[in-house]
């Protein structure tokens, strides 16, 4: 992800036109499928222990919803125009508040997740609730190559940003929510199989599952028949969706195999930054685009760099960032209150500077 934002950010645009850049392009194409379905994943194991807290409206619901919205608020902060709230109000021009009302990653993980345990409180059966999932995931799937093509000029600006990509979002809820709905159906394959049969049998049947998955959607693709009028590949094709799908199955079941070796500091760096995902993935982001602050990589660098450069960046920030999360994460285990506190504080802090400024 941090690679990934880098070199976005910061590479020659006479680079991107080689084919190196296309192949680089699609495998850090892999990084917010894997986000989002690694949120799904984690849902499931979340439900599969509080599904009856969720049921009975306990307060770990409550909870949970708070800071869902708490990362939907983040997800918008991060694309203020302007850092104050005065300038804010005075500012009509629609295409700035698109850029504001866009939907991104935090938007589609915290809407998303919102709806699931808004329909655990509804469905109350464990069965009926996957089954409702997964066909919510398929509509998403195979609805999106539509949705893609249609006008949504006519409904409220901070809704139209959800649907598709013609109101400045990169990621719309179609078909970005599927990776995290499909994230909770297989984890939740996964954990009642886990049950059953050993680990190694649900990696080698998951690993299977997705070599199947990319073949069958690359058939498909080639096949010269389409259900859809403005058939396109790569851009929100269900053949695509299913191809990038079986990669992260086959990339969980690599991360699965390492979380089975014994404790090093592979295993130990990747559950680190997983728990501490949100802190690393809007500290990153500031560093890389500054969105309303002052410095960052995008203003002091601009499209200039080769890809030594961009990588070796990404290297140091990647060390940064591991080195933050190991500090909060520590301040953490050491005074909870503590690091409350501080956390408290800054968002006060960012509050009252929005405010004044």
């Amino acid at each position: 992800m941090i690679e990934t934002h880098v070199v976005n950010a910061l590479l020659l645009p006479t680079l991107r036109e080689e084919a190196a850049f296309s192949l680089l392009s699609f495998i850090n194409g892999l990084v917010a499928p894997s986000f989002t379905f690694c949120a799904g994943l984690a849902f499931a194991i979340t439900i599969q222990r509080k599904w009856d807290e969720y049921c009975s409206l306990n307060n770990s619901l409550w909870k949970y919803i708070a800071r869902l919205t708490f990362i939907l608020l983040v997800g918008y902060s991060l694309h203020i125009p302007i850092f104050s709230l005065e300038k804010m109000s005075n500012v009509h021009d629609e295409y700035t508040w698109q850029g504001f009302f866009q939907s991104d990653i935090l938007q589609v993980i915290s809407v998303t997740l919102l709806i699931s345990v808004l329909l655990i409180v509804l469905i109350r059966n464990r069965k009926a609730y996957y089954a409702v999932i997964s066909v919510l995931a398929l509509l998403c799937i195979f609805s999106t190559p539509i949705i893609r093509d249609l006008d949504f000029s006519q409904i409220p600006i901070w809704v139209r940003g959800y649907f598709n990509q013609n109101y400045r979002s990169q990621f719309p809820l179609f078909p970005w929510s599927a990776f995290l709905l499909s994230g909770v159906v297989i984890g939740n394959i996964i954990l009642r199989y886990a049950s059953q049969l050993d680990s190694a049998r649900v990696r080698r049947r998951l690993s299977v599952a997705a070599i199947v998955s990319i073949v069958i959607s690359l058939v498909a693709e080639v096949v010269p028949v389409t259900m859809y009028p403005n058939h396109y590949f790569w851009s929100g094709s269900p053949e695509f969706f299913f191809v990038r799908l079986g990669i992260v199955s086959l990339l969980l079941a690599g991360c699965w195999f390492i979380e089975y070796r014994p404790a090093g500091f592979l295993r130990n760096a990747v559950t680190l930054i997983g728990t501490e995902s949100l802190l690393v993935y809007v500290v990153h982001l500031l560093v890389v685009y500054g969105h309303t602050f002052e410095w960052s990589f995008i203003r002091l660098f601009g499209k200039t760099l080769g890809y030594l450069e961009c990588f070796a960046l990404s290297i140091g920030l990647i060390v940064a960032m591991y080195g933050l999360a190991l500090g909060w994460s520590k301040l953490k285990r050491w005074n909870k209150k503590y690091a409350t506190v501080i956390q408290y504080a800054m968002i006060a802090g960012v509050i009252v500077r929005f405010v004044a400024g």
